[in-house]
């Protein structure tokens, strides 16, 4: 799903063998914080929570990050951690952190356990849910002495999907169709993974102004056949492709292979959308950016030109 994943995925975590090695792995007595000390060294485990700590101002404080922290482009100077379910404790432990900040048990398993045995000052947030999200942005100001950062981040957030909901409140509400990580570069197209009806992506799906057009909450991301997404008939299908320069293909040839199912009412309206910023997958602050393309997508006859305010 995408060249990162996606945090927003369930994850199986293979870390059980870890417990048996890392109390003596580094041979030193293990590095703790001082109570009550703002972290000056930070490892973040999740795109997402590095591009939070950036976005508060605390970028010269991370010294570690996953191998998919790749935004903002100063994240990719940092040493590499490891992934989502293949942490490298060793590297992590060499950085000497006072803070390490992951997501909560269902992305991140016993990730906590783990580096409590390195006593490692730990901190899991949610950030697979809009409401996630924007309380996990204070809490992670709150943490590291950015308070101020932290609400001035979370009021422009707030104020940008108020506005969103303030011009789509009056407006029909489309079934739309969220397609998340499929095969692509083919003729047609067969089967798509389509955001589910209790995730991230049907939040925001709703606050933009539209119902999700697949209702049932699991899986998470099901997978759809061609001859499902005729029955789910939506009136709008946006298809998320953050890797399009990465399968070096172009939003034409993607819209190809969906006017394939002239079955579908979108297809036939030209409904469909192709939604390819790097921010679509990574439930950071710039989710704020995905609402908006999707309140545009779904909603083309506001006039997003001007101000939301007014």
């Amino acid at each position: 799903m995408g060249r990162r994943g996606t945090v927003l995925t369930v994850l199986a975590v293979a870390a059980f063998a870890g417990s048996f090695w890392l109390a003596g792995r580094f041979g030193a007595a293990p590095v703790r914080p001082l109570p009550g000390r703002e972290p000056r060294r930070i490892v973040s485990l999740a795109p997402s929570v590095t591009e939070t700590l950036f976005a508060l101002g605390l970028g010269e404080r991370v010294v570690g990050a996953t191998r998919f922290c790749d935004y903002p482009p100063e994240a990719l100077k940092v040493p590499r951690v490891g992934g989502y379910i293949d942490t490298d404790y060793e590297a992590v432990g060499r950085l000497r952190p006072d803070l390490v900040i992951g997501l909560t048990a269902s992305e991140h398993g016993p990730v906590a356990a783990n580096l409590a045995q390195l006593g490692l000052r730990h901190m899991a947030v949610d950030q697979g849910t809009v409401d996630g999200l924007l309380e996990s942005i204070p809490a992670i100001g709150r943490a590291c002495g950015a308070e101020p950062a932290a609400e001035r981040l979370v009021a422009d957030m707030r104020a940008r999907i108020d506005a969103v909901a303030r011009r789509t409140a009056e407006l029909p509400r489309p079934r739309v169709l969220v397609s998340f990580g499929r095969t692509m570069g083919g003729e047609s197209l067969k089967e798509v993974y389509v955001a589910g009806g209790d995730g991230y992506y049907d939040r925001l799906i709703s606050l933009a102004g539209g119902v999700n057009a697949y209702t049932r909450s699991a899986p998470l991301f099901p997978k759809v056949t061609a001859e499902g997404l005729a029955d789910l008939a939506p009136d709008v299908i946006v298809d998320l492709v953050p890797d399009l320069a990465e399968k070096r293909l172009s939003v034409e040839a993607v819209l190809a292979e969906w006017r394939a199912i002239q079955a579908l009412e979108a297809v036939r309206r030209g409904r469909v959308y192709v939604l390819s910023g790097d921010y679509v997958e990574v439930p950071g602050p710039r989710f704020v950016l995905l609402l908006e393309d999707l309140a545009r997508a779904i909603h083309p006859e506001v006039r997003w030109d001007r101000e939301a305010a007014k």
